[in-house]
């Protein structure tokens, strides 16, 4: 059972967690991927990023640990949980690629720093987001925009997000990692019926979404939840926790970047460079 999204080097702990209770909360221990998806067309998504946990193994697929989403050439924005606690000298962020590849092939740390938000809450997943600042902006780069503003009119029965990321494909079943970009269309979950699941969500700070057999899971976490707004890739939320991974009525659930305390981190780091 997927309690909460974590860095994939965890996603071992969900097989070993199907006891717990229905309304569990999450947990500092646990896991998210794309479940019903299908492979992303070479650069369909130019700014989508793998996470490289240095050390963890000898090729971009092995080291993959979480999502990201480059915002501007120099900055990544991805989930609190995969880089809490993170020297930037063991983190590389690969930017551009659709398909990981498995040859071994050694990379160096880009990560000048991590800003994690000061009130993300390890217990609850609260204010779920970081960002990271590279030490060189990458090359023709095509990043996603964020709506930091007023998102209700996404927010409606009926609307169905993109999620994307390198996450496991089959909950339960296989945890090999895809080698190549997954994407998958998952419906918006109201607030209300997502409460029914998790009686203890905050209003307001988080984005529900997901079906029985489309959903986010491990591998997934910090990867962008997506809505095409004038004609451009735009950010609403980013991949962070969920009980199981597309189980009925457990939809995923996402750190809300319009939150107030989310969207004045984001400004405050991201926009005064």
């Amino acid at each position: 059972m997927r309690i909460c999204s974590r860095p994939t080097w965890m996603f071992g702990l969900i097989l070993s967690a199907v006891s717990v209770p229905a309304l569990a909360q999450p947990g500092p221990d646990t896991v998210p991927h794309i479940i019903g998806g299908v492979d992303a067309e070479p650069g369909q998504y130019p700014f989508m990023a793998s996470l490289q946990r240095l050390g963890r193994g000898d090729s971009d697929h092995a080291r993959h640990s979480c999502g990201a989403t480059l915002i501007s050439p120099s900055w990544v924005l991805t989930a609190a949980h995969c880089v809490d606690g993170l020297p930037p000298a063991q983190l590389a962020v690969l930017v551009g690629e659709t398909t990981l590849k498995t040859t071994p092939r050694r990379r160096a740390s880009n990560v000048k720093a991590i800003h994690v938000h000061p009130a993300y809450d390890e217990g609850n997943l609260l204010n779920d987001v970081a960002l990271i600042q590279l030490k060189r902006p990458v090359p023709k780069a095509e990043p996603a925009e964020l709506l930091l503003g007023r998102d209700s009119a996404y927010l409606r029965p009926g609307r169905a997000f993109t999620v994307i990321g390198w996450g496991v494909t089959d909950f339960p079943g296989e945890q090999d990692l895809p080698t190549t970009l997954q994407t998958v269309q998952t419906p918006f979950v109201t607030f209300d019926a997502c409460q029914q699941a998790y009686p203890d969500l905050q209003a307001g700070a988080v984005i529900c979404a997901g079906a029985e057999g489309i959903d986010s899971c491990s591998g997934d976490s910090g990867g962008p939840l997506l809505v095409r707004r004038k004609g451009a890739w735009t950010v609403l939320g980013t991949v962070s926790w969920g009980e199981g991974c597309a189980l009925p009525d457990r939809p995923g659930v996402y750190a809300r970047l319009s939150q107030g305390y989310v969207r004045d981190f984001i400004q405050a780091i991201w926009m005064r460079d």
